[in-house]
């Protein structure tokens, strides 16, 4: 019976916000990592697919933080690859602590870019394989594509030139990045007395070096807390979008 891909984590200082507790970021670091990993155990990794000129790209994550490890936590994350849904890949993790309770549960779903074309790849022989699946949900649903409210118009919260250090092995931004953007358009008071419960990101396509990207915000509160939609684009052409909950 196939296993989920596990590893241990001990929260590092840099890894840690001024509360102490993990940072969004760094658990999306950790996702990404071992995600690659698990794919190159089942054999659809980096350079199994780069045979074929193929590569993964991230298109959608929502990430539920039920409670945050703080700075010099063992915790442990497991990831499974859950098959194909439509066009999509799909991929959960699931953070715990020591004794196995949840703490950030998440759900991905990914995409296959052939890269001389940059066209997207419909099906894989690698990836179809029912044997390399397992069923079980981290979040049920995949993650949604997100949809602005209407009637609020969005508000300019910056802009971005894309430097080297934004870019990944794939020569384009790396998607954790879109999420340190994002969050720091959010002032930091808020940050500091509110702990985000959710972040649902859409990567609508890839942002490469030299490129501006501005960043438009709009708020919504109401009884339940508040939630901030950011939009990234580059001259004036969607290229991410976040619906963060707080």
């Amino acid at each position: 019976m196939l296993e989920k891909y596990s590893e241990n984590r001990i929260v590092s200082c840099y890894e840690s916000d001024a509360n102490q507790c993990l940072k969004p970021t760094a658990i999306l670091d950790w996702m990404q990592e071992i995600a690659g990993r698990d794919a190159a155990r089942l054999g659809f990794g980096y350079d199994d697919l780069m045979q074929n000129h193929t590569a993964w790209v991230l298109s959608r994550t929502h990430i539920c933080f039920h409670q945050y490890p703080k700075w010099r936590d063992t915790v442990k994350l497991q990831t499974w690859h859950k098959g194909a849904f439509k066009v999509l890949y799909l991929r959960d993790f699931l953070l715990t602590d020591v004794t196995d309770q949840p703490l950030v549960s998440a759900t991905t779903s990914w995409l296959i870019m052939d890269m001389n074309t940059r066209r997207l790849v419909r099906k894989s022989e690698l990836t179809d394989n029912p044997s390399t699946c397992i069923s079980e949900d981290a979040i049920r649903t995949p993650a949604d594509k997100i949809i602005l409210p209407t009637g609020l118009a969005p508000i300019w919260a910056g802009k971005h030139k894309v430097v080297w250090s934004d870019i990944d092995t794939m020569a384009h931004v790396n998607n954790v990045k879109y999420v340190s953007w994002a969050l720091d358009t959010i002032d930091c008071s808020i940050l500091k007395e509110r702990s985000i419960k959710e972040i649902l990101v859409n990567y609508d396509s890839e942002v490469l070096l030299n490129e501006v990207v501005d960043l438009y915000q709009i708020w919504q509160t109401d009884e339940y807390g508040m939630t901030c939609y950011i939009q990234g684009k580059v001259n004036d052409k969607d290229k991410f979008s976040l619906k963060i909950s707080l």
